[in-house]
């Protein structure tokens, strides 16, 4: 285990570094577009029609927080609601064909600011710091 100095600063850099990657996704400026947002839809593409509630415990927001990005996606014609054919009382969010074209052009963004983020960085040095990261949330989750 490192020494405390070394905690404090691994936090510090990693705090500077996620705080600019971060500004780097909210940099995508089409239609007011956060970063929040995209991750939504990242995550509706990725697993189908979803309750507020699984997404808001995917990204770690309250529910209605969730609600009111999901709101501003649905007024944008990114996704929708839709009831469940079981239980009417169940409503899921889906992503629209227009939030998959969105999120197109918001992952060709990303990528650029990834890119250009992790230029200086090797292959090798990526995979060390994937691996780092890996451990790190697998020691946390087993915490939990």
């Amino acid at each position: 285990m490192p020494d405390s100095r070394d905690i404090f600063e691994l936090e510090e850099v990693c705090r500077q570094v996620f705080q600019r990657i971060k500004t780097g996704w909210n940099s995508f400026e089409e239609n007011g577009f956060s970063a929040s947002q995209g991750f939504i839809l990242e995550k509706l593409e990725r697993e189908g029609p979803l309750k507020v509630s699984q997404v808001a415990d995917a990204l770690c927001f309250t529910a209605g927080a969730i609600t009111a990005l999901a709101d501003k996606l649905i007024s944008a014609g990114y996704t929708e609601r839709k009831r469940s054919e079981e239980d009417r009382r169940v409503v899921y969010l889906e992503i629209t064909p227009q939030g998959r074209e969105m999120l197109t052009r918001i992952r060709e963004h990303r990528k650029q600011v990834i890119e250009g983020f992790f230029s200086s960085v090797s292959h090798e040095d990526s995979q060390h710091l994937i691996r780092i990261f890996r451990s790190i949330l697998n020691n946390e989750d087993k915490r939990e």
